[in-house]
């Protein structure tokens, strides 16, 4: 059996502390491509993993659901394949993995990465750009002259979202966020920012005749009264459940029950008397479904890139060995835009 050097591996669910970096078994080459990994995106979802969330992983596991690398070898099953060895490319599986030296994954999970993109954007950009630009577009349907609210505008989602909304002619961005990060998100375009106190409040005093568009990743106690906020045909675009992450914590059945109750009615009713929607959004689930779109989004948001209208805002990068600080600084929420781990460099 072979092994790769370094993965950052889930024993047991629950602290920070249940991470441990060492080797861990490959699968046979076979149907699968091999990379080697530079760079890894740290998201949310790891976050769920590790404290027991998801539920349906065996353990041992190895955690990370997107990195970005180089293609050092294509298994002999895989027919048609269009992976060249040498290839620099994105890889993506929301059910994890990535987070070690050498992955051997399937080939449509494996997404090229142009010359002109860096590795260490082409890590911040699959999840937190896909996310924003088909929350924003695809069901936001986000037009000119619009008004978003963004919440946890200064994370890696906000920031993605507050910079492909601004891509859009006349559209203001109202972004929830700390204090301590109100400058930087200001910085990277939203207009005005409002904390997580009061936030009803805050928002109807600056915007009375209310909101087209809501990017919600928190689903928590505020989910009902947001909907208030919404103008006449305005919509809520739900792409995460932040509001349930503990920081060093295993989830508890209380905390995924107060999570539920939060949530747990959507009135038809009052979506049609107030003209309302809202939807929903898995990116791990349509990625697997729809390919092809999938790959046209990644090369729209290429081309912004080159452009100019948008730039992954890396908060930080970590060795894979510190894979345990890097988690406390996206769990407590200290970063604005990604954290990445460098493997490999």
């Amino acid at each position: 059996m072979e092994f790769c050097t370094k993965a950052v591996i889930l024993k047991t669910f629950g602290s920070y502390n249940c991470l441990t970096v060492d080797k861990f078994p490959l699968p046979p080459l076979n149907k699968k491509v091999e990379v080697e990994v530079h760079y890894c995106g740290m998201n949310f979802a790891d976050l769920y993993t590790r404290q027991g969330l998801m539920t349906d992983c065996k353990l041992p596991f190895v955690l990370g659901i997107e990195c970005s690398g180089v293609i050092k070898n294509i298994g002999n099953d895989i027919e048609n394949c269009s992976l060249k060895v040498g290839q620099r490319v994105l890889c993506y599986d929301y059910q994890g993995g990535m987070y070690q030296d050498i992955i051997r994954i399937s080939p449509e999970k494996c997404y090229p990465l142009p010359d002109d993109i860096s590795l260490e954007d082409g890590a911040a950009v699959f999840v937190n750009y896909l996310t924003a630009y088909f929350a924003l577009f695809d069901l936001g349907n986000l037009k000119p002259n619009e008004t978003v609210l963004i919440q946890s505008c200064a994370g890696g989602v906000g920031c993605a979202a507050t910079q492909l909304s601004k891509t859009i002619e006349g559209v203001k961005v109202v972004g929830s966020a700390s204090q301590t990060k109100e400058e930087a998100a200001k910085a990277n375009g939203v207009d005005n920012v409002v904390s997580y106190d009061n936030l009803e409040n805050q928002i109807q005093s600056i915007y009375p005749e209310g909101l087209d568009l809501i990017i919600d990743n928190q689903a928590g106690k505020s989910f009902q009264s947001l909907q208030n906020l919404l103008k006449p045909l305005g919509r809520i675009a739900l792409i995460g459940a932040n509001n349930i992450i503990q920081n060093d914590k295993k989830l508890s059945a209380l905390t995924l029950l107060k999570a539920w109750w939060n949530m747990k009615e959507i009135s038809p009713t009052s979506l049609i008397v107030n003209n309302r929607s809202v939807s929903g959004l898995h990116l791990g689930i349509l990625a697997q479904k729809e390919r092809t779109k999938i790959c046209e989004t990644l090369d729209t948001l290429f081309v912004l890139m080159r452009e100019g209208k948008i730039k992954p805002k890396i908060d930080s990068i970590w060795p894979l060995e510190d894979v345990v600080t890097a988690t406390k600084i996206l769990a407590e929420r200290c970063n604005v835009g990604k954290v990445l781990l460098s493997i490999n460099k």
